[in-house]
């Protein structure tokens, strides 16, 4: 049975493959939109107070992930959310997206900002489907970042 987890520190190196591999395999053009300096150390970056990291594991190996920086007061940024290729279309990324949005109630924001590329089509209309609305797009020379914004 697969079930979210809280990060744990053992976690650092599937995480860090699992990011890594689907960015270098999906999204290569985008790799210098998002620096890689958060999931060297996870546990710093959304460890504690406001921010948090989730990881989804089947068995032992980490097959999707999610994590929530605090931007604001009153807005969280959803990042991080990655999906195994062999384990998307089975509702994870919505499973993820909810119980980031729980998380974020509780911790008292808002709103839950998420930016993406182009590129990322799959995980905007899984956004949108739950509620995300873009708010802008910004040209970064040869791709656009585009602001979903959900209010909790």
């Amino acid at each position: 049975m697969l079930k979210v987890e809280n990060y744990k520190p053992e976690h650092s190196e599937a995480v860090r493959n699992l990011i890594v591999s689907i960015l270098k395999d999906e999204y290569p053009f985008d790799m210098n939109a998002y620096s890689e300096t958060d999931i060297n150390d996870v546990s710093c970056v959304y460890g504690g107070g406001r921010n948090t990291f989730f990881v989804v594991k089947d068995g032992e190996r980490v097959v999707a992930t999610a994590g929530i920086k605090s931007d604001s007061e009153k807005t969280a940024l959803l990042r991080r959310l990655f999906v195994d290729k062999e384990y998307r279309k089975k509702g994870l990324g919505s499973t993820l997206i909810k119980t980031a949005s729980q998380f974020c109630r509780e911790k008292g924001y808002s709103e839950i900002a998420f930016r993406a590329t182009d590129r990322m089509k799959s995980a905007m209309h899984l956004l949108e489907k739950h509620g995300f609305e873009k708010q802008e797009s910004l040209d970064m020379g040869g791709f656009h970042i585009h602001k979903l914004l959900l209010k909790l």
